[in-house]
């Protein structure tokens, strides 16, 4: 079987992991408007990943290219030369960028070509994508990597929606990549990532907050062993009670929240977060909690 060609749409710190676990294993053309030809893609060893001082040129000094060790991956141009004749696009560019790779790709794809979108985007724009790529035959997959990258290369958790979902993990788990298919629609895995980035995001700003408060009162030591420790202990009992208390406390603890604002304000700390959960916990005192699966 001939060794598949892909393109792949994004060389920012998730491409360059991508690219240096793919090189050696497909063929591989990699495009961003930020690398020109010329630049690195090396190939992952077993040991690391192999370095750019291994790198040779290949070509002439206009069109150029750098071809990493034991690697078939070159840095093209543009995005038509690195989707023509692929058989499998893998975009990874920011989410806000998401839309316009997708209509460069358009007329360069062929029937059946799986286009698996990996960005942060929003459901909506998967949706759009499918939408738009549906003329050209292409095989539409929403990915959602649903963990830091950089900790696990290709091994790190990937959702994949849609009716080519399983092809696409079947093909990615071939190249040692971690794709989990739910069926479905494009959109409903990055609805699930986008869920959790409300979250861990939510949760790592109010971290961010609450600790800058503790320092400026003077109580950093303090407060951040009550993080690890309020951290910690959490569990399903724990997750329950507080939303139940909010709808059973609300006005109460609107008050709470509302001392706890007059404090960072005088602290000197911005209270972004603070605010908003002050204003959340008003909101559920007139509409209520939501719904808690399985009580």
């Amino acid at each position: 079987m001939d060794t598949p060609q892909v393109a792949l749409l994004g060389y920012g710190e998730v491409g360059h992991i991508l690219a240096a676990g793919l090189a050696g294993k497909v063929r591989l053309r990699v495009y961003d408007p930020a690398y020109p030809p010329g630049d690195t893609v090396a190939a992952s060893n077993a040991d690391a990943a192999a370095s750019e001082a291994d790198a040779v040129v290949v070509g002439s000094e206009a069109d150029a290219v750098v071809v990493g060790p034991e690697a078939d991956a070159v840095l093209v141009a543009s995005n038509a030369e690195a989707v023509r004749g692929a058989d499998v696009v893998i975009a990874v560019t920011t989410g806000a960028d998401s839309l316009a790779a997708c209509a460069e790709s358009r007329p360069h794809l062929g029937s059946g070509v799986l286009y698996a979108d990996l960005s942060t985007g929003a459901p909506g724009d998967k949706r759009r994508i499918a939408e738009l790529l549906e003329p050209s035959g292409a095989a539409v997959v929403d990915g959602a990597i649903m963990a830091p990258i950089p900790l696990r290369g290709l091994a790190t958790p990937i959702l994949a929606s849609g009716p080519s979902a399983d092809r696409f993990a079947a093909f990615a788990g071939g190249l040692g990549m971690s794709v989990t298919p739910i069926g479905g629609s494009p959109g409903d895995a990055a609805a699930r990532k986008l869920l959790r980035s409300v979250l861990v995001k939510g949760l790592s700003a109010l971290a961010i907050e609450s600790q800058r408060a503790a320092r400026e009162a003077g109580l950093e030591g303090w407060f951040w062993e009550h993080l690890l420790e309020t951290v910690t202990a959490a569990d399903e009992e724990f997750v329950v009670r507080l939303i139940k208390g909010a709808g059973q406390h609300g006005v109460r603890r609107v008050h709470e929240m509302e001392a706890a604002t007059r404090m960072l304000d005088e602290l000197g700390v911005p209270s972004t977060m603070t605010r908003a959960t002050t204003a959340t916990l008003d909101e559920v005192t007139r509409t209520g909690i939501p719904p808690i699966p399985g009580t």
